[in-house]
């Protein structure tokens, strides 16, 4: 009788799918960061040149990020 291996699954063994799930997580927490030194610039041209929708815009965007990564 073979004993069934409970560590397999579709996406290979665990120790790859929590490798690539942690992965998954620092490249989106790059991309957070990315966004967010973009957005403090373009919120600083909107101060610039008076664009207040813009303005409005961006720091929306950026209200959504930060309460994001404070959950």
């Amino acid at each position: 009788m073979e004993w069934p291996n409970f560590y397999s699954n579709a996406y290979g063994t665990n120790n790859q799918m929590v490798s690539g799930l942690l992965s998954e997580m620092v490249i989106d927490e790059q991309m957070r960061q990315y966004r967010k030194r973009a957005l403090y610039q373009e919120i600083d041209e909107a101060l610039a040149t008076k664009n207040k929708e813009l303005f409005i815009r961006l720091t929306d965007e950026l209200k959504e990020i930060m309460a994001y990564e404070k959950a």
